[in-house]
């Protein structure tokens, strides 16, 4: 994907009284994600991207799957290793996890190629969270999970220096392949054959909300991920899309 300024085609539609704006940009990735007004992502071939006023600008480096958030920029490559972008430069961490989540407060949180579920604490210390899970994603005061059955689940009573919550999992009705936790509390997700649904009523005090409403988008949907107002979407043709309201 080459660099380019970003020139936006307007896709409008309706769901119920729901009513999208959703701009296509230029470039091609297969997962994304978006937090404290950045935009990392990630292309077929494993390079990095971060979106500017410009258009998108390659990172070097090389990753599968890249996460941004209050945690910092975090990332896994092809073999699992694990990396913080710190001044410009991917330092390497312990361990190994096949996806992360950089949506915590201060730690980020991921799982490996068993499902195994980990959260960073004490700056280098990961805790295995007992569970398995293929996608994990937290937020301000909780995070949530689906394994491979596409089943959902929530970790409640997360805080800035309890990052594995409660270690009581709640499961939640429905069913999903992925899942996002916004930097404001806000539940995303993608099913299996490609649908986008968020979690309405979800509050710091009442964090597994009230049900899932689906959200219109104009093709299948395969990666979802949302900050300040706008829901990002990867299409399986790895189109990328931002939507508003």
């Amino acid at each position: 994907m080459e660099r380019t300024a970003v020139v936006f085609v307007l896709l409008s539609f309706c769901f119920t009284s729901l009513a999208l704006e959703c701009r296509v940009v230029p470039g091609s990735l297969k997962q994304l994600d978006v937090g404290n007004g950045q935009v990392f992502g990630v292309s077929s071939n494993n390079q990095i991207y971060t979106l500017y006023s410009t258009g998108w600008i390659q990172v070097p480096g090389s990753l599968k799957h890249v996460s941004v958030g209050p945690a910092g920029v975090w990332g896994v490559d092809s073999n699992n290793y694990i990396y913080k972008l710190v001044g410009g430069h991917w330092v390497i961490f312990p361990g190994l996890l096949k996806q992360v989540d950089a949506g915590g407060m201060i730690s980020p949180a991921g799982v490996n190629m068993n499902d195994d579920i980990f959260c960073l604490t004490g700056g280098s210390s990961w805790i295995n969270i007992p569970g398995k899970l293929k996608y994990y994603s937290c937020g301000p005061y909780s995070c949530w999970g689906v394994n491979g059955a596409d089943n959902i689940y929530i970790m409640k009573d997360v805080t800035p220096t309890t990052c594995a919550g409660s270690l009581n999992w709640e499961q939640i009705s429905g069913g999903l392949s992925m899942i996002e936790v916004s930097t404001d509390g806000k539940v995303f997700g993608v099913s299996s054959i490609g649908e986008v649904y968020q979690r309405d009523g979800v509050s710091p005090s009442n964090p597994t909300g009230t049900g899932w409403r689906q959200v219109p988008s104009p093709q299948k949907i395969k990666h979802v991920s949302y900050d300040n107002g706008h829901l990002w979407l990867i299409g399986r043709d790895d189109r990328i899309m931002d939507c508003t309201e």
